[in-house]
């Protein structure tokens, strides 16, 4: 009589699971062809196919999951307004804004600070009285030449 025991589907095995992020214990939810092929996690409920959790798979998890915090960190901003405010924003000496004002005559590539939009950069003279600025959160039209 041998001591191996038959898995059955509903036994509990330890598995890696890739929403927790590490090996937990799992319950067996199909079995084709005697080997295991899909559980659950009773850490998280998510149901997943089945990887071993010996230390090939544990070094695999931890490289996968080392290399999506680099790739989070390198991100682009995320909305088209942002993405274009920093692709002109890299492009022009942002270090000494000036100051927004009505008053005052701006010309394309000057960096304003508005004080409601913050930075931005002047991309077109659109008439004697007008701007088109790119700020952070969008494109806006400005007013200048005024007194």
């Amino acid at each position: 009589m041998s001591d191996t025991k038959i898995i059955q589907v509903g036994d509990e095995v330890e598995a890696l699971c890739g929403v927790c992020k590490d090996a937990t214990v799992h319950v067996v939810e199909v079995i084709k062809n005697d080997k295991i092929t899909k559980v659950m996690c009773k850490s998280c409920m998510a149901s997943h196919r089945f990887r071993v959790a010996d230390e090939a798979g544990r070094a695999k998890l931890a490289e996968k999951k080392a290399t999506k915090k680099v790739a989070k960190i390198k991100k682009p901003p995320k909305t088209k307004e942002q993405r274009k405010w920093s692709r002109v924003l890299s492009k022009v000496d942002a270090e000494h804004p000036t100051e927004y004002t009505m008053g005052s005559t701006y010309n394309a590539n000057d960096v304003i600070e508005h004080s409601k939009f913050g930075v931005g950069v002047v991309i077109e003279v659109v008439d004697p009285y007008k701007v088109a600025v790119v700020f952070e959160q969008g494109q806006k039209t400005l007013v200048q030449n005024r007194a």
